[in-house]
C-alpha cells in the first residue's frame, strides 16, 4: 500500500469530523467513491461525524443514498478528503479550502500540483478501485451498500471493463465486491435504461456527427437540439459514447453547449492520448477519456479548433 495512503488513514483516525468531496458534474465513479468511502468509514468509526458533500446522480439516491448537507463550521473543523478530482478548482463544494486539512485520493493525471497528502494512482481504472483497495488493505468492513457503490464506480469508469488500464487487479477487486454482495443488475437497470424521448435525442446526435479527414468523429449539440425534447443541459451532456467506437476512427468527441454558453467537451479514444488536448483547453483526465469546459461560447468556433487539434493528433499517428 502506498505510503501516502497509510498517512491518509492515520489522519482519518485522528480527526473527529471528516468531509468527503468530489468534482463538479459528478460521474458515477465520483458518486460511488464518495458515498462508498463514507459508508466504509461510518461502519468503522461509529463516533465520528462523516459526510459526503455534493449533488448529482439523483437517479441513484433511492437505491444507494444521497449526498449530505452540512454548515460551514462543520467543513472548517473537518479533515477534507477529495476523491476522483485532479484540480482543486473543480471540487464541487469550494468550502473545502476552509477545512483544517485536505488530502486527496485520485487516479487522474495531475495538471497542477496538489498541496497536501495525496494518493494518486494513474494505474487504477477508477477512484472506486482505489477506495476498495484501501478498505481491503486496512481490513475495513465493506457492506453490501458500499460494495454496490464501489462496483458502480469501477464498472462505469472502465466502460464496463473495456478501457485501459482495466487489469487483473481490477477484476480481483470486483470479484471480492461480488462476494460482499454487489448486485449489478439493479444498477444497470437504472443506468442503461432510457426514456423514449431520450433515445430520440441520442438518435439526433447519431444523425449529426461528422468525421474529419483523419478519422476524428465529432458532434456539436446546441441548446435547441435538446430543448426540443424538453431535456435540460444537465441531462444530456454525457453522451459521447453514442457516437463512439466507429470502425477505423480512433477519436470521438462531443461538444454540448449550455444555455449560458458553456460548452462541455467529452474526449474519448481507443488508444491515442487525448488528455494532452484536453489539458490545452483547461481540462484533463485520462489518456483515453478526458474532459474540458469552454466558457462563454456564443458558437462552436473554438470547439472547431479543438477538432482541428484532434485531427492533427490522429494524423501524427498515421490515421
Amino acid at each position: 500500500m502506498d505510503k501516502a495512503a497509510k498517512q491518509i488513514y492515520k489522519l482519518i483516525k485522528k480527526y473527529d469530523t471528516i468531509t468527503i468531496h468530489g468534482h463538479v458534474n459528478p460521474d458515477c465513479d465520483c458518486y460511488g467513491s464518495s458515498l462508498g468511502l463514507r459508508e466504509i468509514l461510518r461502519d468503522k468509526f461509529k463516533n465520528k461525524k462523516i459526510y459526503s458533500l455534493g449533488y448529482g446522480s439523483e437517479a441513484l439516491y433511492d437505491v444507494l443514498g444521497k449526498y449530505d448537507e452540512v454548515d460551514d463550521e462543520t467543513v472548517k473543523n473537518s479533515l477534507a478528503i477529495v476523491v476522483d478530482c485532479s484540480e482543486t478548482s473543480r471540487i464541487m463544494d469550494q468550502r473545502v479550502v476552509t477545512a483544517k486539512q485536505i488530502v486527496k485520493i485520485d487516479h487522474h493525471i495531475e495538471s497542477t500540483p496538489f498541496i497536501g497528502y495525496k494518493w494518486v494512482d494513474n494505474g487504477s481504472i477508477a477512484c472506486a478501485q482505489m477506495i476498495a483497495e484501501f478498505a481491503f488493505h486496512f481490513h475495513l468492513k465493506v457492506s453490501q451498500k458500499a460494495a454496490n457503490l464501489l462496483y458502480l464506480g469501477i464498472c462505469t469508469d472502465s466502460g464496463r471493463f473495456r478501457y485501459a488500464p482495466t487489469n487483473a487487479k481490477t477484476h480481483r477487486i470486483v470479484a471480492k465486491l461480488y462476494e460482499l454482495g454487489a448486485e449489478p443488475k439493479p444498477l444497470f437497470d437504472r443506468l442503461y435504461q432510457s426514456d423514449a424521448v431520450y433515445v430520440k435525442y441520442q438518435a439526433l446526435l447519431v444523425g449529426k456527427f461528422q468525421i474529419t479527414e483523419h478519422k476524428v468523429v465529432y458532434c456539436f449539440a446546441d441548446v435547441p437540439d435538446y430543448e426540443q425534447f424538453n431535456l435540460k443541459y444537465e441531462q444530456v451532456s454525457k453522451n459521447v459514447n453514442v457516437i463512439g467506437n466507429i470502425k477505423g476512427c480512433p477519436i470521438w468527441v462531443l461538444f454540448t453547449r449550455s444555455p449560458e454558453g458553456t460548452i462541455r467537451v467529452e474526449f474519448r479514444s481507443n488508444g491515442l492520448d487525448v488528455q494532452k488536448i484536453a489539458k490545452k483547453y483547461g481540462g484533463g483526465g485520462h489518456k483515453c477519456a478526458s474532459g474540458a469546459r469552454l466558457e462563454n461560447q456564443k458558437d462552436f468556433s473554438l470547439a472547431m479548433k479543438v477538432v482541428e487539434d484532434l485531427d492533427k493528433l490522429a494524423m501524427e499517428n498515421n490515421y
